[in-house]
């Protein structure tokens, strides 16, 4: 208070009222109250902020309490006579089951008792209704909040006793005079909870405590199923079969309880208890090598009483199967389709590994099959499929997959024939070339196919395909579109198999032989041909066969070893005869041929024409060592031969169509007389001569 001396009154009017004015300005206060805190006992614990103001105003602080706002008759529950004193425990039994209202006041120096800024409520916790869902009920302890409250309340929960943990919290409005709420679905089972709220105050650091509620709570909902992130398999020995899984969104999850889905019925195989993280389930009690599995998981309380629904969308593992086909030595990879993978499936990744050796990647496709081509025969493949999904899984993880079983195949030959062999190349009669070849005839031969060259290292023709007869191990063709006198013939078997018709076996390479023969000086014949080649048990040497006048006399007119392809043959002794002569040569295989042939091949046939060559004398003597007139010659056709005589005067007075027969003049005068020579040589050219011969007595 300021008092005036009226003695003063104008003097220090101005004096005065600034005095005054400075004095008011300096007073103290009463504290501002930042926390309350009811403790377990029901006590009370207050804490404020020390008020602004001249210290040396400060005689004590006084605190009230009551447990009506408007009540004529607040409680006071201590004086404190310490200007520093900033907190105070007011004992109180039972502020933990009703609201208090609280405020301080500061008495100054002068005796004087300050009003308080605010008049709080303790941060009261209502009853706590018990169910399915806690339900928390409080108010700001003041209207408005004192600048500096926190920014939220925090809600706590105790469980088990004597641990709390943050469940939530709720913003916090400084002029807000309604309820604030909070609701905590039950994930317990069957238990007792407790719940406070607190507020932070970030001017003094003192956190404002609520009373302790709670209740006897049981969760009576069913847990939610937990997430499968993929079933796959690990191929070990034995295989397992692994299931990812998500935690449940349920809190109240004690169990994972693990089940195969066949035949319509689920089949419980396993649990995994106090958990509800992320797992990874293996079990090698399914065999994943005889088909795909199903296998889920489902959630239990921890009563053991509530167990989520199964999924709908059951996921099962890849089952990979593969075949061979040996006709087109390639394997088909096929495998059943991943069912319900999040996201559906992206792509599917196709391995191999080849006789036990690290898997390679074969390939990736969208369907559920894959070929491998140009297979090894007696080599062992073995395949897996990786499915990989379209995007990240429900529980936000990285992309799923899931691995197959292993399927593995040993590759082999459709069954084989085991012998082919080119027996024969051979020139015949008709100019044609026969071949011949052999099997065995127990073999899987499926037929033949025969190929043809004019080289032996040059391109192959295939001229004819054959039927295989059971029962019949020797085989030949005929070859009529060839020109065997000018061109060597190069030919080789293929031998089927029975399966798949394809190549199994190749015989070697044989080829004709071309024989060339002329006529040379003396009345001799040149004759050359290529080497045979080839028979198993080699050439021994080759016969050269002639003919005269179109007549083979018997046996070979020559032999010549291994190697020599050169003849020349003598026709001197044959001039007598028409001047014609036909060769061939037979090249004969040597002993040791282990398929017990002793073959022999011919070369085409080739003449030989010597020119005919004809000597007429000019004169006889019928007494003479001469007496008859007879041309002499060789290598002359007899079949058109003609000798004519004829007199002075032209007229014919001998003729014969013997070349053996002469003239010998009998009724004729001794004179000059004229004659002609028909004949035919050898190559069938008709030649005439004429002349005189002179007739001596």
């Amino acid at each position: 208070m300021c008092i005036v001396n009226n003695g003063l009154k104008y003097i220090l009017t101005y004096i005065v009222i600034f005095s005054c004015l400075f004095s008011k300005a300096q007073n103290i206060t009463s504290p501002q109250i930042r926390c309350v805190d009811i403790l377990p006992t029901g006590s009370i614990t207050v804490t404020w902020q020390l008020p602004t103001g001249p210290q040396s105003q400060f005689l004590s602080y006084a605190i009230y309490t009551s447990p009506v706002l408007t009540s004529t008759n607040y409680t006071q529950q201590a004086i404190i006579p310490s200007y520093n004193t900033n907190s105070f425990t007011i004992n109180i039994a039972n502020a933990n089951t009703q609201p208090y209202f609280i405020y301080i006041q500061t008495i100054n120096t002068a005796s004087v008792t300050l009003p308080a800024l605010d008049t709080i409520k303790t941060l009261y916790l209502s009853p706590v209704i018990s169910g399915p869902v806690a339900q928390l009920i409080w108010q700001n302890f003041a209207n408005p909040m004192p600048p500096g409250e926190g920014a939220s309340y925090t809600v706590l929960r105790e469980h088990p006793i004597g641990t709390w943990t943050i469940i939530g919290t709720v913003p916090m409005n400084p002029n807000y005079t309604g309820n604030y709420t909070f609701n905590d679905t039950i994930s317990i089972c069957n238990d007792t909870l407790s719940y406070r709220v607190e507020l932070f105050d970030s001017v003094l650091h003192c956190t404002s405590i609520s009373n302790v509620r709670g209740g006897h709570f049981q969760d009576k909902n069913k847990p939610s199923t937990p997430y499968v992130d993929s079933v796959s398999v690990l191929n070990t020995a034995p295989p397992q079969v692994l299931m990812g899984i998500s935690p449940a969104y349920s809190q109240d999850v004690k169990c994972f309880m693990i089940y195969q889905y066949s035949n319509s019925t689920y089949i419980l195989l396993d649990s995994i208890c106090n958990y509800n993280h992320n797992a990874l389930y293996a079990t090698t009690a399914l065999n994943p090598n005889q088909g795909p599995i199903s296998i889920s998981s489902i959630s239990q309380d921890s009563c053991a009483l509530e167990q989520s629904v199964f999924p709908s969308n059951l996921q099962q593992t890849i089952y990979t199967h593969a075949s061979y086909d040996f006709c087109k030595k390639r394997a088909l990879i096929n495998w059943t389709a991943y069912q319900n993978m999040t996201t559906g499936v992206k792509y599917y990744e196709v391995y191999y590994s080849v006789n036990g050796n690290p898997p390679q990647h074969l390939g990736d496709t969208i369907a559920t099959t894959f070929y491998q081509n140009n297979l090894a025969p007696g080599t062992t493949y073995c395949y897996y499929v990786r499915a990989h999904s379209n995007g990240k899984t429900k529980a936000g993880k990285d992309t799923a997959s899931s691995t197959s079983n292993i399927f593995c195949i040993t590759t082999s030959n459709p069954p084989l024939p085991t012998l082919a062999y080119l027996s024969n190349v051979s020139v015949n009669a008709q100019q044609t070339i026969d071949i011949s070849w052999y099997v065995k005839n127990t073999d899987p031969v499926g037929g033949f196919n025969l190929y043809r060259s004019t080289n032996k290292y040059g391109t192959y023709s295939l001229i004819q395909s054959l039927a295989f007869t059971r029962g019949n191990s020797n085989y030949s063709y005929t070859d009529n579109d060839v020109n065997a006198n000018s061109t060597q013939y190069f030919y080789y078997v293929v031998v089927l198999d029975s399966v798949c018709h394809l190549p199994a076996l190749q015989t070697d390479t044989s080829n004709s032989m071309v024989l060339t023969a002329i006529a040379t000086a003396n009345l001799t014949a040149t004759l050359n041909w290529n080497n045979y080649a080839k028979y198993a048990g080699n050439v021994s040497g080759y016969n050269i066969y002639r003919s005269v006048d179109g007549v083979f006399s018997g046996g070979p007119v020559g032999s010549v070893g291994a190697g020599t392809t050169v003849f020349v043959d003598d026709l001197s002794p044959y001039a007598d005869k028409e001047g014609m002569f036909v060769y061939y040569v037979e090249a004969v295989e040597g002993t040791g041929d282990s398929y017990g042939f002793a073959e022999k091949s011919t070369s085409n046939y080739d003449t030989v024409y010597i020119d005919a060559n004809l000597y007429i004398p000019n004169a006889f003597v019928t007494y003479g060592k001469n007496k008859v007139f007879l041309p002499i010659g060789s290598f002359v056709d007899d079949a058109d031969y003609k000798l004519s005589i004829y007199d002075r005067w032209g007229a014919k007075i001998y003729e014969t169509d013997n070349v053996d027969t002469g003239w010998d003049g009998t009724g004729h005068p001794e004179g000059v007389y004229a004659y002609t020579v028909q004949y035919k040589t050898s190559v069938g050219e008709y030649r005439q001569r004429k002349g005189t011969v002179t007739l001596i007595r």
